[in-house]
């Protein structure tokens, strides 16, 4: 019994240093601190901050990555007046009927709109004080149309690198996509 005796020693004294440390901390969290606060300034305010307003190039941009992604809801509405609707912000007036002609087709068909493309823009161009040009290395291969009952891809829109010129122009104060030209041009991103 004389070999335990000092692993007895060691537990009590153990027991005591911690219920010992537990009776300090306890102690020390029952008198409040005085802490004095900083006054208030009588007229404190916040700064007023302005948001920067977007440049001419990120609004191009924007209208452009727009108008590919309203074209997929306008084909995916099934409805004229939907799709004349959604286009309206995109493109001009005068080029509704014609792409809502070639969505009827699609809707005839059964088809709809799939994927989105992957945008790598190379260049934005001001070619005018109210035109400009976007330059895109724009990769298609996940983009097309597909059975709208059996998911089936029945047609895709391109390849993983097609260089497309997209023009633009200011029309009421928005930017609308006025034509695309691909470009047989390598382009890499």
């Amino acid at each position: 019994m004389r070999k335990h005796r000092p692993l007895v020693v060691r537990l009590v004294a153990t027991g005591v240093l911690t219920c010992g440390l537990i009776a300090a901390v306890a102690a020390c969290g029952s008198s409040q601190a005085q802490v004095a606060l900083p006054k208030k300034a009588p007229h404190a305010r916040l700064a007023r901050v302005t948001p920067a307003s977007p440049s001419t190039r990120q609004l191009v941009i924007a209208a452009y990555e727009g108008y590919w992604q309203a074209t997929n809801q306008a084909i995916n509405s099934r409805d004229p007046v939907a799709a004349k609707s959604i286009l309206t912000s995109y493109v001009p007036d005068s080029a509704i009927s014609g792409l809502i002609t070639g969505m009827k087709v699609l809707w005839q068909r059964g088809e709809t709109a799939f994927g989105a493309p992957v945008f790598h823009i190379v260049s934005v161009k001001m070619t005018g004080t109210r035109t400009a040009a976007v330059h895109d290395c724009i990769d298609l291969s996940h983009t097309g149309f597909q059975n709208r009952k059996t998911g089936a891809i029945v047609g895709g829109l391109g390849q993983a690198r097609d260089y497309l010129i997209t023009t633009l122009a200011l029309e009421h104060g928005r930017w609308l996509v006025t034509g695309a030209i691909p470009v047989v041009q390598s382009c890499a991103y």
